[in-house]
């Protein structure tokens, strides 16, 4: 697949649980649903949805950001189901460094069975497979212990901290860096 094929319509992905598949307006109240969770977003970039149209908002942008193709990302879904429970892509790409951010959420009742992780699998094969990317990056608030574990699991090294890089429940944050080369990615 030619990476302007991409553009024309974000290919879904599969994994052994799960089908990856494009985000719509039409998911704008799973994504709230998701997002309301204070759980869900202790570690996150933006505080926990109040609002509906949260959801709408992001689901739009998120639409925007593709058609833009500066990022992808992908809603999952379960089988034989339509609802997302979570979404998994890149929140950031720069195609002519050939460089991307990886990001991912999950609705709190499917934590701990390992579905992210299938899901992270199948959006870095995509990324090294038909994106040519060379390096793929993650930032994750200092104290996020289940998501840095993930991270390292899928091959990703810390590369460092970044003292208050994130400015989160009204104050800064320290950021662990992890990054995944390909050719780690290729002999890992």
């Amino acid at each position: 697949m030619a990476i302007e094929d991409v553009f024309v319509t974000l290919p879904v992905l599969t994994t052994g649980r799960l089908t990856l598949r494009r985000i719509t307006e039409a998911d704008a109240d799973a994504l709230f649903e998701i997002f309301a969770d204070d759980q869900v977003t202790e570690h996150y970039a933006w505080d926990t949805f109040t609002d509906p149209e949260q959801g709408r908002e992001l689901a739009v942008r998120t639409v925007e950001q593709y058609h833009r193709r500066e990022a992808m990302r992908w809603g999952l879904v379960l089988p034989g189901t339509d609802r997302i429970i979570g979404t998994c892509g890149y929140t950031r790409w720069a195609r002519d460094n050939r460089f991307a951010v990886v990001g991912y959420d999950l609705a709190r009742k499917h934590w701990r069975r390992g579905l992210m992780s299938e899901a992270v699998a199948a959006v870095l094969r995509f990324g090294f497979d038909h994106l040519a990317l060379n390096r793929v990056e993650a930032t994750v608030l200092v104290g996020n212990i289940a998501s840095a574990a993930l991270l390292t699991v899928a091959g990703f090294r810390l590369a460092g901290r970044l003292a208050q890089r994130a400015w989160h429940r009204n104050t800064f944050q320290d950021v662990h860096m992890f990054g995944l080369i390909r050719s780690a990615w290729l002999t890992g």
